[in-house]
């Protein structure tokens, strides 16, 4: 009977700026420390030699070192000596020709390096971004396992891209400071849930001139997105280890079949169309004209979705966009619908569920424009209307798991996808719709016991948004004209977006 469980562990150090010696003895004494737990993976933060803000290739150019540079040779010692995998991530200058990188590598026991990574969302004050197409993923006696830096995991399709390829746990070296609602550790549970892959997180403590990192977190996020016990955070030294479980072959347990089925590629070729030159999406996708929309999400309980609608009715102004629970209504309920949505002057979408299933009923508007015509849209499977000053799409729950179809409807010039859902949302449920606008789509959700509207965020965080629970009604004001300010990270490996996962053991494939 082999081992139940591999020890990993995450160095959390206070980097000094500016002083890579001081700073790789104190890695060198944490990675020890980690061994001596029994750590046979061990993670340190991202460019944990230097510190992390540079403003130019010149104050960074005499600390960078090479793959072949004197750091990485003592460390490929420490790895050999505790018998341990080693990753960090640190300042790179190219040996050929001088280009500086945020790179991360993998150090195997055996004195190899079996992973060399640059980061792709990097500092463009610096740094030049790394190749989309790069091996992230390299294979240990317990599975694949694949690295990113920090912001990278911001965009969906780079951990997706690594669990397509097989990874069970994605190595996340960061310089990521806390925000007071929490982000990143809401990203990072999002991330892991949505690919059913394991993430370990080694961030860092201290402060630089500009960035305070002294409430940062390293952590371990399991395959369904629930933070594990012993995080560790603040200014101190401090390794942490944790125990993940293995199966009977040896290998990570992890949840990717499950999370990566029911994918839909066909519905996601807008995701390689290249947007970054694009300054004025509305007039070249054809979109309506950008303004405000009053956004409301109804919340109705155990009451009907029809009563409670009746019942706040006078509270939605001409013009507004209701989004109703989807429901088993009638023919003669949808008229109702109908009528109301005429007498108030307002569009109202839901879904009305089905014997085979559920297909997505759209009400009409009323009024002199023409408010939710239909109109062609790439992503043929979801209902698309040009309604006022924005483009909607509604789209199952089930399928806004998938961060493709998003990023594809952003790209597809949505402004808005409306979720309606017949039964209670959970708390990760929230969580995904609440995160979801982070590729370039706002999200208005409603279910009996919860309603949101969430918005595309400004930088690497959150969006703005309100929710509603059970008898209220979510209400946003929508100003479309930010929704068209979309920016994608396009430095992405599409042939595997686009290809078969890797499911089950690759190590055993190779080693059987």
């Amino acid at each position: 009977m082999g081992d139940k469980f591999l020890k990993v562990a995450t160095v959390h150090m206070d980097v000094e700026y500016g002083n890579p010696k001081r700073n790789l003895d104190l890695l060198i004494w944490l990675c020890r420390s980690a061994a001596a737990l029994g750590a046979k993976l061990i993670c340190a933060p991202e460019m944990c030699l230097t510190g992390y803000v540079y403003h130019s290739p010149g104050a960074i150019m005499p600390m960078a070192e090479s793959a072949k540079g004197p750091a990485i040779e003592a460390l490929t010692q420490v790895a050999v000596e505790c018998q341990a995998f080693l990753v960090l991530g640190l300042a790179e200058k190219d040996d050929k020709t001088g280009i500086l990188y945020n790179s991360a590598f993998a150090l195997s026991p055996s004195g190899q390096i079996v992973c060399h990574y640059r980061k792709i969302n990097a500092e463009s004050r610096w740094a030049s971004p790394g190749p989309p197409a790069q091996d992230n993923v390299f294979l240990t006696p317990w599975g694949a396992m694949g690295i990113l830096i920090c912001s990278d995991s911001y965009h969906a399709l780079l951990p997706r891209v690594t669990a397509l390829k097989g990874a069970s746990l994605l190595l996340l070296p960061t310089n990521w400071p806390i925000s007071e609602s929490g982000f990143p550790l809401s990203l990072f549970r999002l991330r892991a849930e949505e690919n059913g892959l394991w993430i370990l997180a080694a961030n860092r403590g201290g402060q630089e001139e500009e960035i305070d990192f002294s409430k940062a977190r390293s952590f371990l996020v399991d395959p369904l997105g629930h933070l594990s016990r012993g995080t560790s955070s603040g200014v101190d030294h401090r390794v942490r280890a944790y125990e993940l479980p293995l199966n009977s072959d040896g290998v990570i347990e992890d949840r990717r079949v499950d999370a990566l089925a029911n994918r839909q590629p066909e519905q996601y070729h807008r995701l390689y169309g290249d947007f970054s030159r694009i300054k004025n999406f509305t007039g070249y996708l054809g979109l309506p004209k950008p303004g405000y929309l009053d956004v409301h999400a109804l919340a109705p309980g155990r009451v009907h979705p029809l009563d409670f609608l009746e019942k706040v009715l006078d509270i939605f102004s001409p013009g507004s966009l209701v989004l109703m629970p989807q429901h088993d209504y009638g023919e003669e309920q949808l008229r109702q619908i109908n009528r109301l949505a005429k007498k108030a002057q307002i569009g109202i979408f839901t879904a009305k569920t089905a014997q085979t299933g559920s297909h997505v009923a759209q009400t009409r508007f009323v009024a002199a424009r023409q408010y939710g015509v239909r109109v062609k849209s790439n992503i043929s499977q979801w209902p698309v209307y040009d309604s006022g000053t924005a483009r909607l799409m509604l789209a199952e729950l089930e399928s806004l798991r998938h961060p493709e179809l998003a990023l594809a409807a952003a790209k597809d010039g949505v402004d808005l996808i409306l979720c309606p859902s017949a039964v209670d949302f959970s708390k990760d449920e929230a969580l995904m719709l609440t995160l979801r606008p982070i590729e370039q789509v706002a999200i208005a959700a409603a279910s009996p016991n919860l309603a949101l509207i969430s918005l595309i965020p400004q930088g690497h965080g959150a969006g703005r948004g309100t929710t509603a629970l059970s008898g209220q009604v979510a209400t946003y004001t929508v100003d479309t004209r930010l929704t068209r300010q979309k920016t994608f990270q396009d430095r992405v490996d599409f042939e595997t977006v686009f290809s078969e996962p890797i499911l089950g053991t690759p190590w055993l494939r190779l080693h059987p």
